[in-house]
């Protein structure tokens, strides 16, 4: 059983290795080619001090061609936008305080995602005292019945 078990973890270790080499190889050309847009708008704007991105759509709309652009610059998250799509409460759950802290920096001071993560925190708590409490009666009740 050891012998399929090692025999099976090294193919499957060696197929993974295969396709990570495949994964990092790139094409110089075709990473420059895609980058060529983006560094006309750079030596546009090393020329031009002072260029904004509405000087540029006003003056030179055509650099921006083909690009998509947001006018939103917030940081937050929703709530299923939160690394890994976890949700706060799990953060304050599983992580306790340092999930509350991480809800907080990563969702921009949002408020009601950060009372959730305090409520995971809480019930993780309250979870692992309930669990603390039982184990402690049961090494009691163990130690009661063999005297």
């Amino acid at each position: 059983m050891k012998k399929i078990l090692t025999l099976l973890t090294i193919l499957s270790l060696s197929f993974t290795a295969a396709s990570a080499e495949d994964t990092f190889n790139y094409d110089e050309q075709n990473l420059n080619k895609e980058f060529s847009q983006l560094n006309k708008i750079e030596n546009y704007v090393n020329s031009n001090e002072g260029a904004t991105l509405e000087s540029i759509q006003k003056e030179n709309a055509q650099l921006l061609s083909g690009i998509e652009l947001s006018n939103e610059n917030s940081a937050t998250f929703l709530a299923g936008d939160l690394p890994a799509n976890i949700p706060p409460f799990l953060w304050g759950c599983v992580l306790g305080v340092i999930g509350i802290l991480l809800v907080y920096i990563l969702s921009d001071n949002d408020k009601d995602l950060t009372k959730k993560a305090v409520i995971g925190c809480l019930v993780g708590w309250g979870a692992g005292i309930v669990i603390y409490l039982i184990f402690v009666a049961s090494i009691f009740g163990a130690a009661a019945s063999a005297i």
